[in-house]
């Protein structure tokens, strides 16, 4: 599968992406770091404490769920080798990056400054390394990715709700004071790219047999 052909069949979904990340660019471009955040903590509300402190995890849950059913559905080799090798890359990049050349990234509970009203959430309790970039939203924009290009029907009302499901799991990380804006912004990009081009790779190569044969003859024929 080239990526014409691929730009092609998802376009809604490349198009709502790139309109998303392209607005979701300027608050990096534009804002500093540390105020950029402390400017969205004091944005909250209890409603919004309840809400971001269950969807940073069901969130994920639920994409998660979606997911593997659609594996099910879907389950031959060539599916779950794509689905495998987009978490490997997409961490291998992520765990990369957090370990190896931004190591010394604190997360923003380490650099409010102490007389500042932090809004915390009860019983969340922020670690302080290890900022750059996210992992969380890296996961939930792979898992996002995976499922619309599983789905093969054009569906905008499908592409509308994986990307407001995974800007939100994305965006409860900087409102539960785990990540900066700029740590899930980058993480989302991370998590869309890796698995697009997985996604690329694996298609247009051949493989052996067992690539496109359904999981149950795969597991029938070993018997």
């Amino acid at each position: 599968m080239k990526l014409k052909s691929t730009l092609k069949e998802h376009k809604t979904f490349f198009l709502l992406h790139t309109l998303f990340f392209l607005i979701a660019s300027l608050p990096v471009v534009l804002c500093n770091n540390l105020p950029l955040f402390l400017q969205l903590n004091s944005l909250h509300h209890p409603y919004l404490d309840l809400f971001f402190d269950h969807v940073t995890f069901f969130g994920s849950i639920v994409a998660y769920l979606l997911f593997i059913g659609i594996i099910v559905v879907r389950c031959n080799g060539r599916t779950v080798l794509t689905a495998v090798s987009s978490f490997v890359a997409m961490s291998a990049v992520v765990h990369g990056l957090k370990r190896l050349f931004f190591s010394d990234q604190l997360r923003p509970i380490a650099l409010v400054p102490a007389d500042f009203p932090l809004h915390l959430i009860e019983g969340v309790v922020p670690s302080t390394h290890l900022s750059f970039p996210s992992g969380h939203a890296a996961t939930i924009f792979t898992i996002v990715c995976l499922i619309r290009f599983l789905v093969r029907r054009k569906h905008l009302g499908l592409d509308i709700m994986l990307l407001l499901l995974a800007t939100a799991v994305a965006y409860s990380r900087v409102y539960l004071s785990y990540h900066f804006y700029r740590d899930i912004y980058v993480g989302a990009l991370i998590g869309t790219w890796t698995t697009t081009l997985v996604w690329l790779l694996v298609m247009r190569w051949k493989g052996p047999d067992w690539l496109d044969k359904k999981l149950p003859e795969l597991l029938l024929g070993r018997l």
